[in-house]
């Protein structure tokens, strides 16, 4: 396992060093290009090339300074799970560091067992999880769809996220982002989709 945190953090080292050169040859060169056609503000509702790459500088601001934060303990972590979810108890849950970043996961259902929610909340401070944070969130832009399911990038509070769906099971996700150190996955069987957006929302995600 610790190897594996190595390769992905060393990925996670040379993709950000390989944007950070593209971003600044690619500004430039927009900036250049303005001037030149004298152009101004677009009324294309598009996001332009300045906005995408003012996108990934500020992801790669952020991710630099997740590397510096003091890991959360796992009373933190503990607390972010609730004792109930959507009027469903918990049923069990654990919080774990072995992976060298924290994570919480809590498993949730109703009376007669036929609709479950569980959460994971993982800690992405510090170099391990700011690799994990850039291998299952920063790089996920996608949509993806067979019998069996679909996986696709949406919009979760203002923020992107990867949303999906596993006809097995009937069992919907959602994986997005919370207080610039978190990533968040809610999953939830035979619940609907709106239930795990709710369920999403419900989460107290506040860092103190």
């Amino acid at each position: 396992m610790k190897k594996l945190i190595s390769v992905l953090l060393l990925s996670a080292i040379l993709m950000a060093a390989c944007n950070n050169n593209k971003t600044k040859d690619a500004t430039n060169s927009g900036d250049k290009k303005e001037a030149n056609n004298g152009t101004g503000n677009s009324s294309n509702t598009e996001p332009s090339t300045n906005d995408i790459l003012q996108s990934k500088n500020d992801m790669a601001k952020l991710m630099e300074e997740m590397k510096k934060m003091p890991a959360l303990s796992t009373d933190q972590l503990k607390a972010m799970l609730p004792e109930t979810m959507m009027d469903m108890k918990r049923s069990n849950f654990s919080v774990n560091s072995g992976m060298g970043f924290g994570v919480a996961e809590g498993s949730y259902k109703n009376e007669d067992g036929s609709k479950r929610f569980r959460v994971q909340i993982y800690d992405c401070a510090g170099t391990a999880g700011t690799a994990y944070y850039s291998m299952m969130y920063w790089g996920m832009n996608m949509e993806q769809e067979d019998e069996n399911g679909y996986k696709k990038s949406t919009t979760f509070n203002g923020e992107k996220a990867i949303e999906s769906y596993n006809k097995n099971n009937n069992e919907y996700g959602l994986l997005f982002p919370a207080s610039n150190r978190l990533l968040v996955n809610v999953e939830g069987e035979n619940t609907g989709l709106d239930s795990v957006k709710q369920a999403a929302k419900s989460l107290n995600l506040k860092v103190n």
